[in-house]
């Protein structure tokens, strides 16, 4: 008798145990991980502390969930990173059906990252290992924090345009998105910049048109406005070229002389590029000069300089790393723009390429990263057949 109350008591206090957990969201423990359960107190909590959010989608009778559990959030140095870089959040999908829907998780585990706004950062589908997650949550917690650089530098870039200092704004906002992340700051960052495109091209269209009906001095004077007000964006760019080839076309007209302007401002470029050991830069637009500007006395004193640079080995060498900087940047926009177009395996052929050619640099840990998350759900279908 005494028997029977005491299992009847114990399963009436597991009842209420669990009531109370489902009712307050209590955080429970899973690989050693303290994993919240309320989605609005993470969000709370994550909004707080200025922290990025994990969120683990499984399901109770998901294999690859339990095997996630078992080994990959067993790691000390996953765990380590994930309790001091990030709110980490489970959710049952049976549980939560409208949060699993609304984010269109369809197979399990899978992961969210988000960032401390709630806005997502990225998926991963299928079991991944605990050194392929760490790299992941490294990616994407810098993609969710905002240096405080970047929000000063911001700031100015704002109070640049305020003043129609358009080139300076350029400038700064073009550094603010050159890793090609895509926190707020930097999605603002590049609204401005393509409105800057947008202006530049809607006058260079002007221009072009009063060029057609014979208006050839109101349609320099845009061009050199173009050039001048929005100096950095490709606008400005095509408006120099436009100014240089009528200034070839006719030398003893005004574009002639505006086109000695424009390579005295080349000139004057190259000399603080030299300055500043910028030296690929000053080889690129001294290739510029010489087709555009091919008699210029300016072109003529641009080459002593390159013929500096070329003559001392050590500082080719560092023209030659700037150029594989360059190169490895581009190989990591070709690898994103075929995972965009749907070719993962384009993508990991140029990640690779990354690896070989450029091994041991920061370009080569990113495309590490990225290989991880492209071939996280491969690895899921390899031990999913290595296990039947």
């Amino acid at each position: 008798m005494i028997t029977n109350c005491f299992l009847k008591n114990k399963a009436l206090v597991r009842m209420l145990v669990l009531a109370l957990i489902f009712i307050t969201g209590t955080p429970v423990f899973a690989g050693g991980i303290e994993w919240r359960t309320d989605y609005i107190q993470a969000r709370q909590e994550a909004a707080q502390k200025n922290l990025p959010i994990l969120i683990d989608f499984h399901t109770d009778n998901c294999f690859w969930c339990k095997q996630m559990d078992h080994r990959t959030f067993r790691d000390p140095t996953l765990n380590q990173a994930i309790t001091e870089n990030w709110i980490p959040l489970r959710i049952n999908a049976k549980k939560e059906p409208a949060l699993t829907d609304n984010l269109k998780i369809r197979s399990f585990p899978t992961l969210v990252f988000a960032g401390p706004d709630g806005n997502i950062l990225g998926f991963l589908e299928g079991f991944i290992e605990a050194p392929a997650l760490v790299s992941q949550l490294e990616q994407h917690r810098g993609d969710s924090i905002t240096p405080d650089w970047m929000n000063l530098e911001y700031k100015e870039a704002t109070v640049a345009i305020a003043s129609d200092d358009y080139p300076k704004a350029v400038s700064i906002l073009k550094k603010i998105i050159e890793d090609g992340k895509q926190r707020p700051i930097q999605k603002r960052s590049m609204v401005l910049l393509q409105d800057f495109e947008k202006q530049a091209t809607e006058r260079i269209a002007k221009a072009k048109k009063n060029l057609e009906q014979g208006n050839t001095s109101e349609s320099i004077q845009l061009f050199r406005e173009v050039s001048r007000q929005y100096e950095g964006t490709n606008g400005a760019k095509e408006s120099t070229q436009i100014l240089a080839n009528l200034a070839n076309r006719q030398p003893n007209s005004e574009p002639f002389l505006i086109s000695n302007n424009l390579a005295k401002e080349v000139l004057s470029l190259i000399r603080q590029d030299y300055k500043s050991s910028n030296f690929l830069s000053c080889l690129d637009r001294y290739e510029y000069m010489t087709a555009t500007f091919t008699e210029a006395m300016e072109t003529q004193e641009a080459g002593i300089i390159i013929a500096e640079i070329k003559s001392n080995p050590e500082w080719m060498k560092t023209a030659c790393e700037q150029m594989g900087d360059k190169l490895a940047n581009l190989y990591l926009s070709l690898a994103d723009s075929w995972t965009k177009k749907g070719q993962p395996q384009q993508a990991i052929y140029y990640l690779e390429k990354t690896l070989q050619t450029f091994p041991g640099t920061k370009y080569a840990e990113s495309a590490q990263v990225r290989l991880a998350q492209l071939m996280g759900p491969s690895i899921r279908a390899v031990e999913l057949k290595n296990n039947k």
